[in-house]
């Protein structure tokens, strides 16, 4: 006969609760049935305009994580800005085989002291446990001891759930833009030449309208390039493709434009380092 023990009370408490605080337009599936220990399946929208009523309207971004909810009525003891959680290994071990974000949420269900508190395992895995505990998967113990930093509250701190949860696209997209635009490297130079044959021009026009439609990419990268950039970029070269302009040095191409692509083109390879960057600056950590 099944049996539900107290903690899966309290656990399904905590999903409920985890619930009621994130975002309402995002979307939330409920995966307790599974197994493997992924109790939600976040998608995040975000908001695109109004509809004709002044109701704000939501479009999916494509960005998503799992979350596994741990739940306790018991007060929650920060040590050093971090709560601690002891997690089973296999589970950190699937997770690290999961290309989708992967969160543990702990979460305080004590009427009137509700707290929520998640850490991103995989980029654990990576800054914490592979660099001062590199034996964790084949030391004997089967459980091992997780630190969720207080930073990482909700409702408080949804901003870095997004960031988290979009990380996959954006190296999808990121991936694509590097491609496309190694591709598209020497054009440049024959334009400035006036060796590009025109009927390569619309295959670079092209190129560059599947760049404009990279949207994550082109929202979340940090080399100040946006989708209103790359439509400057093709007005420009529409303008050379009919002779009304003739650039003689890559400087006359729209600047900062073309130096900020070539960061984005080698952002790429730099992405983690940059993730690091941006959380000390922020006074985070970047899991």
């Amino acid at each position: 006969m099944p049996m539900r023990t107290y903690q899966h009370v309290i656990d399904s408490k905590a999903v409920k609760y985890t619930m009621s605080v994130i975002p309402d337009y995002w979307v939330v599936r409920d995966l307790t049935e599974r197994d493997y220990g992924i109790d939600l399946m976040v998608e995040i929208f975000s908001k695109s305009g109004e509809n004709k009523h002044g109701h704000p309207e939501y479009e999916a971004t494509g960005w998503a994580c799992y979350l596994q909810v741990k739940g306790t009525e018991k007060r929650l003891r920060k040590k050093r800005g971090f709560f601690e959680f002891t997690i089973e290994k296999k589970t950190l071990q699937y997770v690290e085989r999961s290309p989708v974000p992967f969160l543990l949420v702990r979460v305080c269900t004590l009427e009137g002291n509700q707290q929520v508190f998640y850490c991103w395992l995989q980029r654990y895995i990576i800054e914490v446990l592979d660099k001062y505990e590199p034996d964790w998967r084949s030391a004997k113990p089967k459980t091992i001891t997780v630190a969720l930093p207080e930073s990482n509250s909700l409702p408080a701190n949804t901003k870095k759930i997004e960031r988290i949860a979009s990380r996959i696209k954006y190296i999808e997209e990121a991936a694509e833009f590097h491609e496309l635009y190694h591709i598209m490297l020497p054009a440049f130079e024959q334009m400035i030449a006036g060796t590009l044959p025109p009927d390569l021009y619309d295959e670079f026009i092209t190129d560059l309208k599947r760049i404009s439609n990279l949207s994550t990419l082109l929202q979340l990268n940090d080399c100040q390039v946006a989708r209103e950039d790359i439509i400057e970029l093709i007005a420009f070269v529409t303008n050379i493709k009919n002779g009304t302009i003739h650039p003689v040095s890559i400087e006359d191409f729209p600047d900062p434009l073309m130096f900020n692509l070539d960061l984005l083109y080698n952002d790429h390879e730099m992405r983690m380092s940059l993730e690091n960057m941006i959380a000390e600056h922020e006074g985070e950590v970047v899991f």
